[in-house]
């Protein structure tokens, strides 16, 4: 395999706006190249498929070492681009945090691109949120809603220039063996200049339906605030056991319906049933006090991540503090449950009937940022 040095850097502005020379900025992770001849020794000819997207088809992978890996191939047929693709190498050879997926190399083999990744054996967050009875405890959710909030609080403060994720959701949050939360999926990701204030427009909108912040949808300007607002729904799925939008009784946002029965004290109507009573009432009003301030429809009223992770550290806290009278399994799962690495049908990807233009509007509800009553 390739392992040729790192030549050039971009700079911020190459970075921000995404507008970076194809034969400059495949330089930036040529110590970590491979051929489109190795990814198929790699994957055993494209034998299994963990996910598919928008970007293209996920394979399972193992290196010569061993190292377990997932390879995410560009189809010919897909709708994100060069860019899309260059964007994501060039800010994952330059992001390293506990609570961020990994890239081990990439591949831009004439007409082939991907990206390879480390394997995340307990596949995307959505899939345990909704696991059809599976155990996932209230302790292991806090667990899970902290160490994403790290991912994203490390995006946002740790890096130079700091980046705006743009499509924060249940399907980018990825779980290894140990269920540790990884952010990943970065190729819609915005850096912006926060010395100079200083944001990036874009010109396309970039969300998914129940995650977008409504003020980035009105001006177009996503901010750190736009990630804190889907990472608050985020919050609501681990609270609820329930997708961001909901059908039934009819098509409603999980914000609104959380609001409604919070107000009335409802906090068992909104909990997920399937915990089975295995949390203690006030840490969970904490969480979902924490949910409803990030979804506050002005970014203003918003805390920052940075807010979030000392509030949902607090949380856990609490948690750990109490009884282990209901210890459900903790940090355990289901001896059953058998996840591959991207979902079995749940892409990773920012697309596929995830990203679109402008003209799609969104159905909101008002979503003031008044108190929740007790």
């Amino acid at each position: 395999m390739s392992n040729t040095t790192i030549i050039k850097l971009p700079n911020k502005e190459e970075i921000s706006t995404g507008h970076v020379d194809d034969s400059d900025s495949l330089r930036l992770v040529e110590n970590r190249r491979f051929t489109y001849k190795e990814l198929e020794v790699i994957t055993h000819g494209f034998e299994r498929v963990l996910g598919q997207g928008g970007f293209g088809h996920v394979y399972d992978g193992f290196m010569e070492d061993g190292t377990h890996v997932a390879v995410k191939l560009r189809s010919h047929s897909s709708n994100q681009g060069v860019k899309e693709f260059l964007t994501e190498a060039q800010i994952l050879t330059r992001i390293h945090h506990k609570n961020l997926v990994a890239m081990i190399g990439y591949c831009k083999d004439g007409e082939y691109m991907a990206l390879v990744y480390e394997y995340m054996s307990q596949g995307t967050l959505l899939e345990h949120i909704v696991g059809g009875g599976r155990s996932f405890p209230w302790r292991q959710r806090l667990r899970v809603a902290l160490e994403s909030a790290q991912g994203l609080e490390y995006l946002h403060k740790g890096c130079n220039p700091p980046l705006i994720h743009r499509d924060v959701k249940a399907t980018n949050i990825l779980l290894n063996a140990r269920l540790e939360a990884k952010i990943a999926d970065f190729g819609m990701s915005k850096a912006f200049d926060h010395h100079n204030g200083k944001y990036i427009a874009a010109n396309t909108f970039v969300g998914t339906l129940g995650y977008v912040d409504p003020e980035y949808q009105a001006t177009m300007r996503p901010t750190t605030k736009s990630d804190v607002y889907s990472f608050g729904v985020v919050l609501l799925e681990l609270v609820t056991g329930k997708s961001a939008i909901l059908s039934e009784p009819e098509p409603t946002n999980i914000i609104h319906w959380v609001r409604q029965r919070l107000t009335r004290g409802n906090i068992e109507g909104v909990v997920d049933a399937q915990m089975h009573g295995g949390y203690n009432a006030n840490g969970v009003w904490k969480v979902a006090e924490i949910a409803l301030k990030c979804t506050a429809q002005a970014s203003a009223q918003r805390p920052t991540m940075a807010d979030v992770v000392a509030q949902l550290q607090e949380c856990v806290e609490l948690e750990e503090s109490l009884t282990q009278d209901f210890n459900t399994g903790g940090s355990n799962i289901d001896s059953s449950w058998n996840y591959n690495g991207y979902g079995s049908g749940q892409s990773t990807d920012v697309s596929s009937n995830a990203t679109f233009e402008t003209e799609l509007r969104i159905p909101t509800v008002p979503l003031g940022p008044g108190p929740v009553a007790r």
